[in-house]
């Protein structure tokens, strides 16, 4: 390939671009806006994209106005470095300063406008590429078609709006890479990477990838023998160490975040050796099937047809195309190895997004079959022709396996664009350029349509309808937080799986000005993961630490949580914790088709359905001072219910030599374990530490045979009762013994004389399902059964990206019982396969010796506590030496003064801030700054330095030379 740097007339080819936009840009937005949708996924986008950047608007403007930067939001969660939060988001998004140029009260329509514009900007940014080739302008066109329109933009452009900007940033990177390999100025190059550093630490780890692998494949294929070495390095190091310091200011404090997040320490490609076999299976239908929103791994290709047929001619010619050729061929072999996966995708999942480096070669493969269709010879036209029909061939069979009709469009416009190919050849066709360019948009337009069309899968049906977000947004919790006032701190939760507001999973609160403990951030502190992992909250996940903390009572009691919001007709509605009673309820409505009596005699009888609020008393404050705390030892040999027990007892700090004068707490947990015995439906005891699953329909009850004693009952009154599992182990049976024990429960099931069982038949129709499915894998779910509906550990598959956790133990709370508890429970695993459980069922009595240590908690809270920018501060006076402790998670970022002095922060119960305090009156304040913000500064100034001294150079050499 000839890359020249020629001036070419291009004012036509923009505008002719900007044409084609309009045209693509109602094909894959107009769909949403004739159905009702808008661009707004109910997911990510209402949970992250869409509230974050309005919060960034806003934090804008006050930063404009009072030129104060505000590092800490206590509504992020519990409280969280809003830095780390925008840093991933928003702050080095150039497309997120747009929605200035928008009223706040028209945001929604800022962030649908800009998800446009930065759709338009891809396109723009292949023009500029591929106009540096000999490609007239329709070729370039269809090149920009097939690079704008893909199962990979498709899905982003809507869902994961920043993941559309490397496709602007990488072919800018190529370009400017080029021009120092044919010895031009490095300056271009240190622009785009510096752009590509502050964009997004994750998309700069993939992107930088990318562009090294491009650098060494270039200069192998190409430059090898006539590259001056020297002058390259030294231009290459000139653009790499420019753009690092001056993007310093965001990326100290970006790397020192993904260091101290939960994002550290993930199980490598979730486990993964290989690929499941439907991922083999199906990668070759989804190069075309540009309609598709469902990713295996992220592996999306999904182009215009028209690009098989261009692969199929560049590797006809490999030694002319020897760059395509290889990078192609490696990206298909790096598709088939989850290891790579995870390697781009920071040690984690085996998340294929790095897949948006290879549009821009696949674009170029139609470019340049585009350009020589009419010199194609009779043995080229032979080549494409078989090769399509082979294609097809497989295609069918996928078809017939996977009985999915997503095919079907692009299989017509493979015929069709080599139909068009071959008359082109055949000089039947006027104009041939015209024609391919129209085949190109036409399959673009309808794969983009198809994408969006509301009865293709359910992913139109996830964007939020026109007005749904300020609805959703306005009524939060039912209009129940409207009258709450905010004259102390305090924190509101729902309960698990209980749904306010109907079909979305809300996790992100960051606009009803409540304090939210759930949060759903990719970057979180990895101090409260370990918190939430050593009291293993069921619900904990890296990216959503907390969630309802399995609506466990101390939990919640320990977070602030005062009150919670419950809709009566959802999910584990009567799961409330103790001592939370009804403070308020929306007015009751009655659905009379659903969930009334079957046969009503009175109007009474009828069901209502509320909103509720409840409240509790005994809430922690959010800063409190203890005097005992708990040895490191002492606390480790307790179980994870024992662990939240004794919060209200004394305190963990990670700094035990600093307690001058406090004593040991006394630990009484109050926690007492049950014998129990796990019986299955056949009347025979199980050992769960060797449970073989062989049968789907065989059921287990967990019972309690202390609990069938009075004595017992009336002990353990008022109790929080907790399945702990220690250990947690699933083997899958392989494929040949699933299929042969769901054959022979299908046998044991036909009681019926003269029936004749087809078994090869059903051993095919298993083992497709299997097949479909990905069996075997490791996920499972154990689901536990009570009054209160259904407590479940899961075990995520491991095509789960970003929210998967490998699980080895768990505490599934089960719920509080106030009056008596259940004798048994029901008890039931997901799928077939090998278990090995150790758990012990405990009551957790919540009676007036845990009531009396809360309160005690509250008459020693931080008084006059005041929240100030990055601050807060109070006063407490205490009789002995302690701990001021809190539930404000622990950074570095935080220091402390005591009466003015500066005095050492603690992390206490294992994730949270404190400081020891000596007897007597005092004023605390604690003060939080962006941990590593002072180096990046000091290192992005001295790339500012460095930058105008030798633009100076630049400049005067420049002169002279001419």
């Amino acid at each position: 390939m000839d890359f020249s740097f020629k001036k070419r007339p291009v004012k036509r080819l923009y505008g002719e671009y900007t044409i084609l936009f309009i045209f693509l840009a109602l094909c894959i937005f107009g769909t949403y806006l004739v159905t009702g949708h808008t661009f707004i996924l109910s997911k990510d986008a209402l949970n992250q994209h869409l509230p974050l950047l309005a919060k960034y608007r806003e934090a804008l403007v006050s930063f404009f106005h009072h030129l104060r930067l505000n590092f800490w939001s206590w509504q992020m969660g519990l409280g969280s470095d809003t830095f780390q939060v925008y840093s991933y988001y928003t702050i080095g998004d150039i497309f997120s300063y747009l929605a200035l140029l928008f009223p706040a009260a028209k945001i929604t329509l800022a962030y649908q406008v800009i998800n446009i514009i930065r759709m338009y900007c891809v396109g723009l940014a292949f023009v500029y590429f591929a106009q540096h080739f000999k490609f007239r302008n329709s070729v370039i066109l269809m090149g920009a078609t097939t690079y704008l329109v893909n199962s990979f933009l498709l899905y982003a452009c809507i869902a994961q709006p920043f993941f559309t900007t490397p496709f602007i940033i990488f072919p800018l990177i190529v370009v400017q890479i080029e021009r120092i390999l044919q010895e031009g100025s490095p300056w271009p190059l240190a622009g785009a990477f510096t752009w590509m550093l502050v964009s997004n630490y994750y998309l700069a780890y993939v992107l930088g990838i990318g562009s090294f692998l491009y650098l060494v494949l270039r200069v192998g294929t190409h430059y090898r023998r006539t590259l001056n070495y020297g002058k390259a390095l030294l231009k290459l190091a000139f653009a790499t160490i420019t753009s690092v310091l001056l993007s310093a200011v965001l990326l100290v404090p970006e790397i020192i975040a993904v260091t101290n997040s939960t994002r550290t320490g993930s199980l490598f490609a979730n486990g993964l050796k290989t690929y499941p076999l439907y991922y083999y299976l199906f990668l070759p239908k989804s190069l075309i099937n540009g309609g598709q929103w469902y990713f295996m791994f992220w592996s999306a290709l999904g182009i215009v047809s028209i690009g098989f047929i261009a692969l199929v001619y560049i590797y006809s010619r490999p030694r002319k195309y020897p760059l395509l050729t290889i990078s192609l061929g490696l990206a298909l072999i790096m598709l088939l190895i989850p290891a790579v996966g995870a390697f781009f995708n920071g040690m984690m999942s085996a998340s294929n997004r790095w897949t948006l480096l290879i549009y821009l070669p696949l674009a170029m493969t139609v470019c340049i079959l585009a350009e020589n269709i009419p010199m194609l010879d009779q043995k080229t036209m032979a080549v494409l022709s078989w090769a399509t029909g082979i294609y097809l061939i497989v295609l069918i069979a996928t078809f017939f396996f996977d009985n999915e009709n997503d095919i079907f469009m692009p299989v017509i416009f493979l015929i069709g664009s080599l139909m068009v190919i071959w008359l082109i050849h055949l000089n039947k066709l006027a104009h041939p350029y015209q024609w391919l360019l129209a085949i190109t948009m036409l399959n673009a337009g309808v794969n983009a349509i198809y994408a969006a069309f509301p009865y293709n899968g359910d992913f139109s049906s996830s964007m939020l309808s026109r007005g749904e977000y300020q609805a959703i947004t306005s009524n939060r919790y039912g209009n129940l937080d409207q009258d709450l006032k905010n004259n102390s701190f305090y924190r509101v939760s729902t309960i698990s799986q209980n749904k306010i507001i109907d079909g979305p999973n809300l996790d992100n609160d960051l606009t009803s000005g409540l304090h939210n403990i759930d949060s759903y951030y990719s970057l979180q502190n990895k101090y409260l993961g370990q918190f939430n992992t050593s009291l293993q909250n069921n619900q904990y996940q890296a990216n959503i630490p907390i969630r309802q903390a399995d609506d466990r009572t101390i939990m919640n009691n320990f977070f602030g949580v005062k009150y919670l919001f419950v809709q009566s007709n959802g999910d584990n509605a009567t799961k409330i914790p103790a001592g939370y009673f009804l403070d308020k309820a929306t007015d009751p409505v009655i659905n009379y088709d659903e969930g009334q009596p079957s046969n009503p005699q009175s109007k009474d009888e009828f069901v209502p359905t509320q909103t509720m609020r409840y409240k509790t008393n005994y809430a922690f404050p959010l800063l409190y001072w203890q005097d005992n705390y708990i040895k490191k030892k002492d606390y480790q040999s307790l179980s994870p219910t024992e662990k939240e027990r004794v919060l209200a007892t004394g305190v963990l700090v990670d700094k035990q030599e600093k307690l001058r004068g406090m004593k040991a707490a006394k630990l009484k947990t109050h926690v007492y374990p049950l014998k129990s015995e796990l019986v299955s439906n056949r009347l025979n005891k199980v050992n769960p530490a060797k449970l073989t699953y062989t049968d789907s329909e065989e059921t287990y009850q967990l019972q309690l045979p202390e609990l069938q004693s009075k004595k017992m009952q009336q002990k353990l009154k008022g109790s929080e009762l907790h399945i702990e599992f220690s250990k947690i182990k699933y083997i899958p049976f392989s494929m040949k013994e699933q299929i042969a024990y769901e054959q022979a429960h299908l046998k044991e099931t036909v009681l019926n004389p003269g029936n004749v069982i087809n078994q090869r038949y059903t051993h095919y129709r298993y083992w497709r399902y299997h097949v479909l499915n990905g069996s075997p894998d490791i996920s499972f779910k154990l689901n536990i059964g009570s009054k209160f509906g259904t407590a479940t550990i899961e075990q995520a598959r491991q095509s789960t990206l970003s929210l998967f956790k490998h699980v080895t133990n768990s505490t599934l709370n089960i719920g509080y019982y106030d009056g008596k508890l259940p004798t048994s429970l029901t008890f039931q695993p997901s799928k077939l396969g090998t278990y090995e459980l150790k758990y012990r069922v405990v009551a957790e009595k919540l009676d007036n010796n845990y009531y009396r240590e809360v309160k005690t908690l509250q008459r020693h809270r931080l008084e006059n506590v005041k929240f100030k920018r990055n601050q807060v501060q109070g006063m407490i006076k205490t009789t002995r030496p302690g701990v001021l402790t809190s539930s404000i998670p622990y950074s570095t970022g935080w220091s402390v003064k005591v009466n003015g002095k500066k005095a050492t922060t603690l992390r206490t119960n294992q994730a949270f801030l404190g400081v020891y305090l000596p007897a007597g009156t005092h004023h605390v304040t604690f003060s939080y700054e962006l941990p590593g913000i002072k180096l990046g500064v000091l290192l992005s100034l001295i790339g500012l330095g460095w930058t105008i001294f030798a633009g100076i150079i630049t400049i005067g050499w420049e002169r002279k030379r001419k």
